[in-house]
């Protein structure tokens, strides 16, 4: 004999039915078309989520280097192959670290050991390894100490996504050296993106065009702190909380902001939305008059008005409401159709939603591992935050050549051309 159907109305049923002929027949209700909305499901197909945008093509994705070019160079070939990229400096174009006031050599080779430079002046004459005080190659002795080409390795496996404790196995590596590239790499990569991300800028005040952007807030960790030092009683947990904009089909626009550290009682389930006094104050610095379409959430903090900003929101939680004599469960909208009237007239029919930003905030946790050190108000919780930030700026391009980048710009902060 087959499942009965319960004697209770489909919407009143709670919780869903994940499988069998209830869970048929829930889906049957919640994805049958009304009769007169066929012109509105048309609109739905003929309007796109994201307007300007791009497809990423992981599988036809060729990075400049790979393993081959790295495990059997020596020395030598690996000096080369890293100053070509951007990786390592060319000290001979550069002043002397040590004395700062002569030209050093070209690069040099002398009884076995490795190329190096040296400086020019007479007083001085020290010799400089390729990667003198560069952040994340090292020439340390011990069980630390390895090769170019095995650090070469290990940052080439890591940048692909390969987890520390696989690479140790791989390359048979010093688990604290591998540590240590991963911090120097995390560190080097905050920098680079609070550096760059104040000049960022959302939209444009002058043209007819309007962009779309997405806002929403994500929580990383909680601390819990004791009562003596809780500055509200009651108030014994503290939150790490981070503000997320991004425009739609542009990931390299993505901003972070960390918000203040929010204190709330010992079993709250988060620490709420956004305070209005610090939306207020970041609308007004990132999007104030510049055509801008806000797409949120339903947290009464974006409501606040702002000149330039059209808001359009949908609401992720579902509610209960009485309905036609009963309770019915009201499911939530994730994403719905919105119609904006633009200050000179003309109508926009577009998505409204925060699939994008949500999809951001999944790609950093998944490259976050809470533990003892990576932990709330810490340092290098905010530097891996960054660090995954940097890598969201970076989809769909060469990982490789893009750090390149990252290290040529690292360097020419701490070095001074001669």
């Amino acid at each position: 004999m087959g499942k009965q159907l319960p004697s209770k109305k489909p919407s009143a049923i709670f919780p869903c039915a994940k499988k069998g002929k209830t869970r048929l027949l829930l889906k049957t209700n919640l994805t049958k078309k009304p009769v007169g909305q066929s012109s509105q499901t048309k609109l739905w197909q003929k309007v796109p989520y994201v307007r300007d945008g791009c497809v990423l093509r992981m599988d036809r994705m060729k990075w400049k280097r790979n393993l081959k070019d790295l495990l059997n160079a020596d020395e030598d070939r690996m000096v080369k192959i890293l100053t070509e990229d951007g990786f390592l400096p060319d000290w001979s174009k550069m002043k002397c670290p040590f004395c700062n006031k002569s030209a050093v050599s070209t690069l040099q080779k002398r009884d076995g050991l490795p190329p190096r430079y040296r400086c020019r002046n007479r007083n001085c004459h020290k010799f400089i390894l390729p990667h003198h005080l560069h952040p994340v190659f090292t020439s340390a002795k011990g069980s630390e100490g390895h090769s170019l080409a095995v650090q070469g390795c290990a940052l080439l496996l890591r940048l692909a996504g390969v987890p520390l404790s696989s690479i140790h196995i791989l390359l048979d590596m010093n688990h604290k050296a591998i540590e240590r590239i991963e911090k120097g790499l995390a560190f080097t990569r905050k920098a680079y993106v609070e550096a760059h991300q104040r000049s960022m800028t959302f939209g444009n005040p002058k043209g007819k065009k309007w962009t779309e952007v997405e806002a929403d807030e994500a929580v990383f960790d909680k601390m819990l702190v004791p009562a003596e030092d809780s500055p509200v009683r009651g108030s014994k947990i503290k939150w790490e909380q981070w503000l997320g904009m991004v425009v739609r089909g542009k990931p390299s626009s993505l901003v972070l902001l960390r918000l203040p550290c929010v204190s709330t009682r010992k079993r709250a389930p988060g620490p709420g939305a956004i305070k209005k006094v610090h939306w207020t104050k970041i609308a007004n610095t990132w999007l104030k008059g510049r055509n801008i379409i806000l797409h949120t959430d339903s947290a009464r903090s974006y409501k606040a008005k702002v000149a330039g900003v059209l808001h359009d929101a949908v609401v992720h939680q579902k509610k209960r409401v009485w309905k036609g004599g009963k309770w019915i469960w009201k499911p939530p909208t994730f994403v719905r159709l919105a119609k904006h009237r633009l200050p000179d007239g003309r109508k926009l029919t577009l998505k409204a939603g925060t699939q994008v930003v949500d999809r951001a905030w999944r790609f950093i946790k998944d490259r976050l591992k809470i533990n003892q050190n990576v932990k709330c108000n810490s340092t290098l919780l905010q530097a891996k935050i960054r660090s995954a930030q940097f890598e969201y700026w970076q989809r769909g391009k060469d990982a490789w050549a893009s750090t390149g980048e990252l290290f040529t710009w690292y360097m020419s902060n701490i070095t001074e051309k001669f």
